[in-house]
């Protein structure tokens, strides 16, 4: 019985070890320096030859899950603008695979759930693609709805109070360009 017992607590030790080295990776020290409340600025120019609309109001809440998930939840902030919404990601470092996973639902568009694949080996940003969307369509006529759509979305850490993510968008058959970017400020 002593040598379950022994074996056991030896098994249950060696995890905790395990465990606690993801703690200390650069990944994980990178995503749980981003943790906090920010305030945060939208341009969004949904078609290529339109001018951007930029909604201020808004802030995120940044928390970890585990060592190597940072989970994001961005609303406007109370009495403001924009229409309520509710905007959910998870930045994960897939330590299996040696490569950064970013997953988002939007309750402003009906895309649901979009998976971002991270094939970029950059250092200075996070570089991922979805490479066929459909598109959700804007505007009461929701222009563009149903067009396929590839989106390069750029993670980039400015200075640790500042983050910038971009996401390019290209219809088939056409340029990309800029057509969403969210500008984090950390709150003091």
């Amino acid at each position: 019985m002593l040598l379950v017992y022994f074996t056991a607590v030896s098994h249950l030790y060696a995890q905790t070890q395990a465990d606690s080295v993801f703690y200390n990776t650069k990944q994980s020290q990178w995503l749980r320096e981003k943790t906090g409340s920010w305030k945060v600025t939208m341009t969004l120019q949904p078609f290529k030859n339109t001018s951007p609309q930029i909604v201020h109001d808004l802030e995120a809440e940044r928390t970890m899950i585990g060592a190597l998930c940072m989970h994001e939840i961005m609303v406007p902030t109370r009495n403001s603008e924009p229409p309520l919404f509710e905007r959910v990601s998870d930045l994960d470092y897939n330590k299996n695979e040696e490569r950064w996973d970013y997953v988002t639902i939007d309750t402003r568009i009906t895309g649901g759930i979009m998976y971002f694949t991270n094939f970029s080996q950059t250092t200075d940003s996070i570089v991922s693609y979805i490479l066929n969307f459909t598109h959700p369509g804007f505007g009461p006529e929701l222009k563009d709805r149903g067009n396929n759509v590839k989106i390069r979305n750029v993670i980039i850490t400015v200075s640790p109070d500042h983050d910038i993510v971009k996401q390019y968008w290209k219809l088939t058959d056409s340029q990309e360009w800029l057509a969403v970017q969210y500008e984090y400020f950390r709150n003091k």
